[in-house]
């Protein structure tokens, strides 16, 4: 439990306790982060890997006024357990199975989707493979890949082995730096610690993501769907042809030269857009 006075791109004027919790799924533990009034419409969080729920921190205190906010750890990041000895045999649907599953334990089905890269397949896969879990959903940054992308990205997440002289932790942070220059050292120290504990489930939640039918399932969506990335996300480029493909697709614009990290250096860019589109939904 942690009290979330933390803003970006402005400050967030209300101080909003951010609470932790686990549920039991399946024989394991998943944790999750959730913040606001159950009253509220609830607003699922899903983040990209390596992360956790921990990066919308700052996202949920500047919406719990509007939303009953639960942002999970996918399973094998964070504090989640992970579904498998073997994550690589894992897909993007056994994470969503896991994510739906907990959502159900919750009570909070339907809700809002909102997915960040990672998140982003997952909260497709959740709403093409337990349809009606989503009464609208949200994708930044969708993971509408090509080719080069499918062959690459689990290299960017292979495992950095330990070194006796800690030239395991100089060579993480350089990834991860190299996602984002500009990100602030708070922020790189807690995904280059996320990287780690997440250790094989990294690099093989990448590898689900590549091997997604994330064109397909995008055509089984039916609920309204409100798709955007930072100006300088490298998955910009596939917000276009990722509303194509949706039922119900719209597009909005981000700009401020943002990249991976926009959830949390936009705060009130994305809270705005979010809030906004899902308002719209209610009526």
């Amino acid at each position: 439990m942690g009290e979330c006075r933390c803003g970006g791109g402005g400050p967030v004027t209300t101080a909003v306790t951010v609470r932790r919790a686990y549920a039991d799924i399946d024989g394991r533990q998943l944790h999750y982060r959730w913040a606001g009034d159950a009253v509220q419409p609830a607003l699922v969080l899903l983040h990209q890997s390596p992360s956790s729920s921990a990066m919308y921190e700052p996202l949920m205190a500047s919406l719990a006024d509007r939303f009953y906010l639960l942002a999970p750890d996918t399973p094998g990041f964070g504090n989640s357990d992970g579904l498998a000895d073997d994550p690589g045999q894992l897909s993007i649907d056994d994470y969503a199975a896991a994510i739906h599953a907990l959502l159900l334990e919750l009570a909070v089905v339907p809700c809002y989707l909102f997915g960040h890269h990672t998140g982003a397949s997952i909260a497709v896969a959740i709403e093409h493979g337990f349809p009606g879990t989503a009464r609208a959903m949200a994708l930044s940054g969708p993971t509408l890949l090509d080719d080069v992308l499918k062959r690459e990205l689990p290299e960017r997440a292979s495992t950095i082995g330990l070194a006796e002289d800690g030239g395991h932790l100089l060579a993480m942070w350089q990834r991860l730096q190299q996602k984002d220059p500009a990100a602030p050292l708070p922020l790189l120290q807690r995904e280059l610690q996320s990287a780690f504990s997440s250790g094989a489930s990294y690099q093989a939640s990448y590898r689900a993501v590549t091997q997604q039918d994330f064109a397909g399932q995008l055509a089984t969506i039916t609920c309204p769907a409100l798709v955007f990335a930072g100006e300088h996300d490298p998955l910009r480029e596939a917000v276009a042809p990722t509303v194509a493909r949706l039922p119900r697709g719209v597009a909005a614009q981000l700009n401020g030269g943002e990249r991976t990290y926009v959830c949390e250096r936009q705060v009130n860019t994305v809270a705005t857009r979010l809030a906004e589109f899902f308002d719209d939904c209610e009526r």
